[in-house]
């Protein structure tokens, strides 16, 4: 939006400087200088710096925010997917005991496997890097029988 205006500001100072022979910007300043108003340029420019700045702090502020909530999701994904894991275990040594299809028995080693590999993925992820398409390319349910 700001560059938008900005550019506004630059093409309507050209026009008319170019076509109609008025000088905005430079009749400004001449402005300044016969009241002797120098002060002000350093005061807008200061104050432009100012804003900068805040909105610089404002978004990486946001930032960790997002990151901080992402990473207690994660954490909290990471726990019930390792919970699922072990009763799978679990499980699968009554299966055994009780003397199951080895048939069954495989699937569930291999569901166990597959959790164990998406956890994984999930602790791999650094919040502050990864792009959306990476993580649905990571985390697509075809890609990871890879």
């Amino acid at each position: 939006m700001i560059l938008i205006i900005l550019t506004f500001i630059v093409l309507l100072t050209l026009f008319l400087n170019l076509v109609k022979g008025v000088h905005p910007i430079l009749d400004f300043f001449q402005y300044l200088v016969q009241k002797e108003l120098f002060w002000i340029v350093p005061l807008v420019l200061i104050m432009i710096i100012i804003i900068w700045q805040h909105n610089i702090n404002i978004k990486e502020k946001i930032t960790n925010e997002r990151v901080e909530i992402y990473s207690a999701t994660i954490r909290t994904i990471q726990d019930i997917l390792q919970n699922s894991s072990s009763s799978m275990q679990l499980l699968i040594f009554d299966m055994k005991d009780q003397k199951v299809n080895e048939d069954i028995i495989n699937r569930a080693e291999k569901n166990i496997f597959e959790l164990k590999k998406a956890i994984n993925t999930l602790g791999s992820i650094d919040p502050k890097s990864i792009k959306l398409k990476e993580l649905n390319s990571k985390m697509s349910v075809i890609r990871m029988n890879d």
